[in-house]
C-alpha cells in the first residue's frame, strides 16, 4: 500500500497500546471484512437501487470513502487526532450502515456485525495510538 509500506518505521517507532496484532493479521482482516461487506452489499442490492435503497446505497459510499481517508490520515499524515476522528466517524456511520442494510436483508445485516466490530477495535488501538503519542 502507498501510505503504509513507507511508513512501517514510524508505526514501529509508536508507543503501542495494548493488544495491537501483528502486522500481517490488518491485511488478512481487512481482505476479509472487504469480502463480508461486497456480500453484503450483493444482497442489499441485487435487483438495483430503488427509492428503497437509495440511503444504503448512500451510506455504504460514504463508508467506503471514510474507509479510504483513513490510511492516508493515519500513516501518510502521521495525524492520530484526525485518524481517530476518521474511524469515530466510521464506527457511527457503520452502525447507520448496518441498520438500513438490514432492513432490506436480515443476512446482510448478519454479515456486516464482524466489520463493524473491527471498527470499535480500530477505534480502540486508533485512541490508544492517539494518547500514547
Amino acid at each position: 500500500m502507498p501510505f503504509v509500506d513507507p511508513n512501517m518505521v514510524w508505526y514501529h517507532t509508536l508507543a503501542r497500546p495494548p493488544l495491537v496484532p501483528p502486522d500481517a493479521v490488518f491485511g488478512m482482516m481487512w481482505g476479509i471484512l472487504y469480502i463480508l461487506l461486497g456480500i453484503s452489499a450483493v444482497l442489499v442490492f441485487h435487483r438495483g437501487v430503488d427509492k428503497t435503497r437509495q440511503f444504503a446505497a448512500w451510506l455504504l459510499g460514504v463508508q467506503l470513502v471514510l474507509n479510504a481517508c483513513w490510511t492516508p490520515v493515519f500513516f501518510g499524515m502521521h495525524n492520530l487526532s484526525l485518524a481517530l476522528a476518521v474511524v469515530v466517524l466510521m464506527l457511527a456511520e457503520g452502525f447507520f450502515m448496518h441498520r438500513a442494510f438490514a432492513k432490506q436483508s436480515r443476512w446482510a445485516a448478519v454479515l456486516l456485525w464482524p466489520y463493524w466490530l473491527w471498527l470499535g477495535f480500530a477505534t480502540y488501538l486508533t485512541a490508544g495510538f492517539m494518547l500514547l503519542n
